[in-house]
């Protein structure tokens, strides 16, 4: 009897200390902070970068403070500012806001991440420092530019920036959102405007990372610059870095393409008819892409944009293009990515 009694004894506790120690190693998923709860310290699978570092940029009139081991890093910055803000472009896919909550805070704080705005609130009865005000999680693994601006005349707080622990915070004159797009013994450029940019340096190779070729570009060059004398069939990678007072920049994401032969894109096919359409698209940088498409083809384009803004499906949507290319398009598919639409309109032919 005894030693069922010990046996069972046994087991049980082997029960509780797998439990136990299975608690201890999930307890940063069990217990993964939530908004408004304090955070001293970044969480697993997170970084954090105080208020202070260089590649974070205030716009407005911010006062700064280190006077209190109330804040992260013993800083913060803070601001009431109708219009103030912050910014900066980070590498990654999640980042989180840590700030203070305050009954003399903004109510009305607007977070924009490429573009895409949500709104977010300071206040509480009471103040509670180096809480956790925002967060956003499922991004894209790519470079991100945000900005966060007070909408009225309360305070609003700056303490950290907490991103994915691989990620990293990107200097503000570093390109972004640089395209590449394939044509006859060429590739197409695009990228996002650098303000103050005094001319950009491209680079670019047959291997990812390596680059043995390097072109300089105009500061007005940054929507349309043309590599020519590429080899068809070659896959090719490029960055892009700006220089500003004469240094470079660090370079912005790699893009790739394969230029294609087949003629410059310009012939205009038999103009078609029947169950068809004009899909043009309007990108962020302000590229309009144009497809003459099936109507069931547009619809399914439509149908999948809609599910994505209603937070479903895929961040990108593959576009067949046939043999009916309108524009300067070579490849036989384009890659529309979600954040990078701005517009489209669809206009049917006559039957």
């Amino acid at each position: 009897m005894n030693m069922k009694f010990i046996k069972k004894i046994g087991v049980l506790f082997g029960v509780f200390f797998f439990l136990f120690t299975t608690g201890i190693f999930l307890n940063s998923n069990l217990y993964a902070a939530s908004i408004g709860q304090g955070l001293t310290e970044p969480e697993v699978g997170w970084k954090r970068y105080n208020e202070t570092a260089t590649a974070i940029k205030y716009n407005g009139n911010w006062l700064a403070y280190s006077t209190s081991n109330s804040y992260y890093g013993g800083t913060h910055k803070v601001t009431s500012g109708i219009g103030d803000s912050v910014e900066f472009k980070f590498y990654g896919n999640k980042m989180r806001l840590i700030g203070i909550l305050y009954i003399g805070a903004s109510k009305n704080i607007e977070v924009s991440i490429d573009g895409v705005k949500e709104q977010i609130s300071m206040y509480r009865d009471g103040v509670s420092y180096q809480t956790l005000n925002f967060e956003k999680t499922g991004l894209t693994d790519s470079v991100h530019h945000v900005i966060i601006t007070n909408k009225e005349a309360k305070e609003f707080y700056v303490d950290a920036i907490d991103i994915n622990e691989d990620g990293r915070l990107i200097g503000q004159n570093v390109p972004i959102n640089l395209e590449a797009m394939g044509g006859d013994s060429q590739v197409k450029l695009n990228w996002d405007l650098v303000n103050d940019a005094e001319s950009y340096t491209v680079k670019y190779g047959t291997e990812p990372g390596k680059y043995t070729e390097t072109a300089t570009a105009s500061k007005d060059a940054y929507g349309n610059f043309v590599i020519p004398g590429l080899t068809n069939g070659t896959k090719y990678y490029f960055v892009v870095s700006a220089k500003i007072n004469g240094v470079d920049s660090e370079y912005s994401n790699e893009a790739s393409a394969t230029p294609e032969g087949g003629g410059d894109g310009q012939t205009d096919p038999e103009q078609p008819s029947g169950n068809r359409a004009i899909l043009i698209v309007t990108m962020t940088t302000g590229l309009e892409k144009e497809f003459d498409l099936s109507i069931k083809e547009v619809n399914d384009f439509i149908a999948w944009y809609e599910g994505k803004q209603a937070g479903s499906g895929s961040a990108s949507y593959v576009i067949n293009k046939h043999d009916n290319n309108k524009g300067p398009f070579s490849s036989r598919k384009d890659y529309m990515l979600y954040d990078r639409i701005l517009t489209f309109e669809v206009s049917e032919y006559s039957k």
